[in-house]
C-alpha cells in the first residue's frame, strides 16, 4: 500500500526543497560543470550519480525528485566534494537537505529503494478525510465571518501561440461564479485580474454569443447570457492599483456572473523564448463551495511540456516564465487536487463535464474563434477550495 496524503504532502515539500537547492548548486558551479560529464569530471564523482543529480533538478514534482535523487551514501560523498566549491551559506543548505533526506528514509521506509516503491504505489485510501472536513469547516467559518459566499467557480483558460506576436501566448479565459450571496455589511463583490488597465479604460464591456474577440486587443467583458440581469449595470468602479472591478450593490441576493478575458501580451511564449514555465492560476478571494478549472493548451506547446498543479497561500506572478514549482515549496498547502485530461473530440461527447460547463466552453470557443481540435484539455475539481489560497496549474517546458 502507498503513502497516505499527509506523508505525500511532507515528501512533496521536501522534494521541492531539495530540487531548489540542487538547482542553486548547479547554477553556482562553472558553466563547464553544468552537464553530467562536466559535473562528474570536476567533482571526480560517479557519473551515474551525476546523472541522477541532474534528473532530480529536472523532475516534474517533489515526489519525483525523491525517486531520481542519488542515495544517502552518494549524497554524503557529494556533500564532501562540493564543500570547497560552494559558498558557506549554500553549503549549509546542501547539508540540511542531505540530512533531511536521510531522516525522511528513516521515518518512512526501510531504504531508498523502499521509499521509491511507496511513492510509486497507489495512494493509500483513507476511510475518513480529516482534511476535507477541515476545508468544509473553513468554508463555513469564513462564510459566517465575511457574510459572503460563492456556490461554484467554473473557469476556463485557453493558451495558444499569438498569431500576431509570436513572442507571447494568447490567453483567453472565462471565469463564471454562480450563487453569489452577499449579506448586509459584507465587502463589495470584486473581480481581480492581472493585466494592466489599458488607456481610457472605463469598465467592462458586454459580451454576447455574437461577439468576436479581437486577437490583438485586451478585452475584459461580462457575458450577457451567463450573468444575472443587471449585473453589468452594477459595475461601480475599478482600482488601477490592484486591477479590481467593483460591483456594488449586486442585482439580487443570489447572483451569477461570467467574465470573459482576452490577454494577448502577458504570457511569454515558451516556443519563442527560453521560458521554463507557463502558468494559470485562480485565487480564492471569497469562500467558495466548489471549484472547477479547465486549461486548454495548444498541442504544439503541450508536446514540450510537463503539467502539474499546486495550491499555495500567495499568488506570486510568473515573471517572464522564470517561476518553477520548486521555487514555491515554502508556499505550498497540504492540498493535492487531481488533474485529469478531458476529451474534446466530437463536441465533448466523452467528457465528464456537466452540460452547463460544456455550454460555457462552447461559448468561449465561439466568441474567441478557436477550434478545440488542436488543444489538450486539463481539468480539476475541488470541493471547498481553501479560502485565501491560489490554485495554480503550471506547465514546465523542456
Amino acid at each position: 500500500m502507498g503513502l497516505n496524503q499527509h506523508n505525500r504532502t511532507e515528501l512533496t515539500r521536501l522534494g521541492e526543497r531539495i530540487q531548489k537547492t540542487f538547482i542553486a548548486v548547479s547554477n553556482t558551479l562553472p558553466e563547464h560543470a553544468q552537464t553530467i560529464g562536466g559535473f562528474a569530471k570536476l567533482l571526480e564523482y560517479n557519473r551515474s550519480n551525476s546523472q541522477r543529480f541532474f534528473a532530480a533538478c529536472k523532475a516534474s514534482s517533489g515526489l519525483q525528485v525523491l525517486v531520481e535523487i542519488p542515495g544517502t551514501h552518494a549524497l554524503q560523498i557529494l556533500s564532501l566534494k562540493l564543500t570547497p566549491l560552494l559558498p558557506p551559506s549554500l553549503m549549509s543548505q546542501v547539508n540540511q537537505v542531505v540530512d533531511l533526506f536521510s531522516q525522511c528514509i528513516e521515518n518512512n521506509a526501510k531504504s531508498h529503494a523502499d521509499l521509491k516503491r511507496l511513492i510509486q504505489a497507489p495512494k493509500k485510501e483513507e476511510v475518513h478525510s480529516e482534511a476535507s472536513d477541515h476545508k468544509a469547516q473553513l468554508y463555513h467559518a469564513a462564510k459566517a465571518l465575511l457574510k459572503f459566499s460563492v456556490e461554484e467557480v467554473f473557469c476556463i483558460y485557453i493558451l495558444r501561440e499569438n498569431q500576431n506576436d509570436p513572442s507571447f501566448l494568447q490567453e483567453v479565459a472565462l471565469i463564471s461564479k454562480s450563487g453569489i450571496k452577499r449579506r448586509l455589511g459584507a465587502v463589495p463583490f470584486v473581480q481581480f485580474y492581472t493585466h494592466p488597465h489599458p488607456e481610457h479604460f472605463d469598465g467592462p464591456v458586454e459580451v454576447t454569443a455574437n461577439s468576436v474577440l479581437q486577437a490583438n486587443e485586451f478585452t475584459l467583458g461580462v457575458s450577457k447570457e451567463y450573468s444575472s440581469d443587471g449585473f453589468l449595470d452594477a459595475f461601480s468602479t475599478y482600482s488601477p492599483s490592484n486591477s479590481g472591478l467593483v460591483f456594488d450593490p449586486l442585482p439580487s441576493e443570489n447572483s451569477d456572473v461570467t467574465f470573459v478575458f482576452n490577454n494577448p501580451d502577458e504570457v511569454v511564449n515558451p516556443l519563442d523564448h527560453k521560458s521554463p514555465c507557463s502558468s494559470t492560476s485562480l485565487s480564492i478571494k471569497n469562500p467558495v463551495k466548489k471549484l472547477t478549472m479547465l486549461v486548454l493548451l495548444e498541442k504544439q506547446i503541450d508536446r514540450c511540456s510537463t503539467v502539474n498543479i499546486g495550491c499555495y497561500h500567495s499568488n506570486q506572478k510568473v515573471e517572464e516564465g522564470k517561476l518553477k514549482a520548486s521555487d514555491l515549496w515554502t508556499e505550498r498547502f497540504p492540498e493535492f487536487p487531481e488533474l485529469k485530461i478531458t476529451p474534446l473530440a466530437n463536441d465533448f461527447a466523452h467528457s465528464q463535464l456537466p452540460e452547463t460547463h460544456k455550454e460555457k466552453l462552447r461559448y468561449l470557443l465561439a466568441v474567441s474563434g478557436i477550434a478545440a481540435d488542436n488543444f489538450i484539455c486539463y481539468a480539476t475539481e475541488v470541493d471547498y477550495p481553501i479560502w485565501s489560497s491560489t490554485y495554480r496549474i503550471y506547465f514546465e517546458h523542456q
